[in-house]
């Protein structure tokens, strides 16, 4: 049996903005659609601030939605939060698989190179981006285009989650290339009406039909 990705992966920010809390964030972004909510706070002060933080997520989320911290394996263990995703200086994917067996684990790619070494490692699914231009990232790294986020796509048997700079209106030609799915910060939580982004992110995969992901790890 094969993990539950999502195709819908929003990523909470109280950096960005200042009107709601990662709790109510992702309360908002479940209610339009996203199956997956990954808080992310990189200002975060002490441990135990990111361990609220989370615990006021999954209180705040319904059944089925998961949640997904970035970069905090320690974090994701002590709230039983649904896993993790991974950058390449957080703590490695087969260490995070060691702590959390059961936990879903995401790893991030910016390139081609880096998605191939990545695909090889105990992950559920790759990150990929940023395929547009963003504004969420104070450095991003070089855009990748629909042809690079296609070319990796190719070339990892691992679902693809397209992030960085995408629109409603890029969903259609993201699963095109072959990404299972997106994942979305700014296009949903920066703007006026939260709930109402996402259901237009839902809408647009919707209207692509069903996509089953690639080959993924099954239930150890």
């Amino acid at each position: 049996m094969t993990r539950r990705i999502g195709r819908l992966h929003v990523i909470t920010d109280i950096q960005l903005q200042h009107r709601w809390s990662h709790a109510e964030l992702a309360r908002q972004a479940a209610a339009g659609g996203a199956e997956v909510i990954q808080l992310r706070d990189k200002h975060a002060c002490t441990t135990a601030e990111c361990i609220e933080e989370a615990r006021a997520i999954l209180a705040a989320l319904p059944p089925g939605v998961r949640l997904i911290v970035n970069d905090r394996v320690d974090v994701a263990a002590e709230v039983d939060a649904h896993g993790v995703h991974l950058g390449r200086d957080d703590l490695s994917i087969e260490t995070a698989r060691r702590l959390l067996p059961r936990g879903l684990i995401g790893g991030t790619a910016n390139d081609l190179a880096e998605a191939r070494r990545n695909a090889a490692r105990p992950l559920d699914y790759l990150g990929v981006g940023p395929v547009f231009e963003t504004r969420s990232k104070a450095n991003p790294a070089p855009t990748l285009g629909l042809d690079g986020l296609a070319a990796i796509v190719r070339s990892v048997a691992c679902p693809v989650i397209a992030i960085g700079g995408i629109t409603p209106e890029h969903v259609s030609a993201i699963v095109e290339t072959g990404a299972y799915g997106i994942a979305v910060l700014s296009g949903v939580v920066c703007q006026n009406d939260p709930q109402a982004a996402a259901r237009r992110y839902r809408d647009a995969l919707d209207a692509t039909g069903s996509a089953a992901p690639r080959a993924t790890r099954s239930e150890p």
